[in-house]
């Protein structure tokens, strides 16, 4: 297709999968041949993971994201995420006349209050195309919508050598993280040489370390925070334990599979889109059942490596960055036509 003029647009100074996203499929896209411009996000780690190729401004608040996107009068598209780079997007309109095509990264209505949810209906008309990032949140939002599953970029396959059970996710009520350290307590790896390693940050860090102490698990439990380099944890890892109830997609799950990683997840949200037959899935918050599937794959490393082959398979067929930037690119030809 001709060469586009995006610019990808978030209002955030962090960095977590959204702006992951945004700096992995903006390098696709650079290489690819189009001019990408990226908003928002922590600058200097969005700075070390854009190709140079890829121009880079921050943005942190709603007005100072709407300035920053006005000044980019000669953009093709403007792809937001997340609420708030919506309603910058709404607000650059009159003179950023780009179309808007939006992700829609989580199974729930756009705004978090009344005020919020109708002024999101107002900006809601103003966007040319929404994409779902799983059937579970096409399913759950309104409106239509494109479906268009997130990837990630291929990568080798992990040893599975280390006794180490790895769980990467953010620390808040709706991923369940609780759930994580009972199932680690009831598989007694703990007393066998295995380990836990969390990583991530949240509001639910404090309790977490409470409840290893009241398990009597802190001996074999690393909460390590925000890691930056995701990729050497993955692969000094063999188990991934995955335990949102309702994952609106699961990239650091699509991380794993890349990596040749089993996962262990609850059953519920894109985990059976994402995983389907070739996981291993438990009932959500059925402790025993989360216990005794990390216990059969680390008493078994040919299964640890069939899972793991199986899955990275499936990420390949299912959630390459090759087939996901196909389709933004014919969504971008699209909304550009019209």
């Amino acid at each position: 297709m001709r060469s586009l003029s995006v610019v990808q647009v978030v209002r955030s100074g962090g960095f977590a999968g959204v702006e992951r996203y945004m700096c992995q499929v903006s390098n696709g896209l650079a290489a690819r041949g189009h001019h990408l411009t990226v908003i928002g996000g922590d600058p200097a780690r969005m700075r070390s993971e854009l190709d140079s190729a890829v121009d880079f401004l921050p943005a942190t608040t709603l007005l100072q994201t709407a300035r920053v996107l006005a000044g980019r009068r000669h953009a093709d598209v403007v792809h937001a995420h997340m609420t708030a780079a919506e309603g910058a997007a709404w607000l650059a309109r009159p003179i950023q006349r780009a179309p808007i095509v939006a992700t829609r990264h989580f199974a729930d209505r756009r705004g978090s209050n009344r005020p919020a949810q109708f002024l999101a209906g107002v900006v809601a008309h103003s966007i040319a195309r929404d994409i779902a990032i799983s059937r579970f949140v096409a399913q759950s939002i309104d409106g239509p919508t494109v479906l268009l599953y997130n990837a990630v970029p291929d990568k080798p396959q992990a040893e599975l050598a280390s006794p180490t059970v790895v769980m990467l996710q953010r620390l808040n009520e709706e991923k369940h993280p609780e759930l994580g350290l009972r199932i680690w307590a009831a598989s007694g790896l703990g007393t066998r040489g295995w380990r836990l390693i969390v990583a991530g940050s949240g509001d639910r860090d404090a309790a977490m370390r409470r409840l290893t102490v009241d398990l009597g698990i802190t001996d074999s439990v690393e909460l390590v925070g925000h890691v930056a380099d995701t990729d050497r944890l993955l692969s000094d890892s063999s188990i991934m334990l995955a335990t949102a109830p309702a994952e609106p997609f699961g990239f650091s799950v699509v991380e794993a599979m890349a990596n040749g990683i089993p996962v262990v997840a609850a059953r519920g949200g894109a985990h059976t889109e994402t995983l389907g037959e070739d996981g291993v899935l438990f009932e959500s918050d059925h402790v025993d059942a989360g216990a005794q599937a990390l216990i059969q794959l680390s008493a078994d490393p040919t299964r640890r490596r069939e899972v793991g082959e199986r899955l990275r398979g499936r990420q390949r067929r299912m959630f390459s960055l090759a087939q996901h930037l196909d389709g933004l690119e014919a969504i971008y030809a699209e909304v550009t036509d019209r």
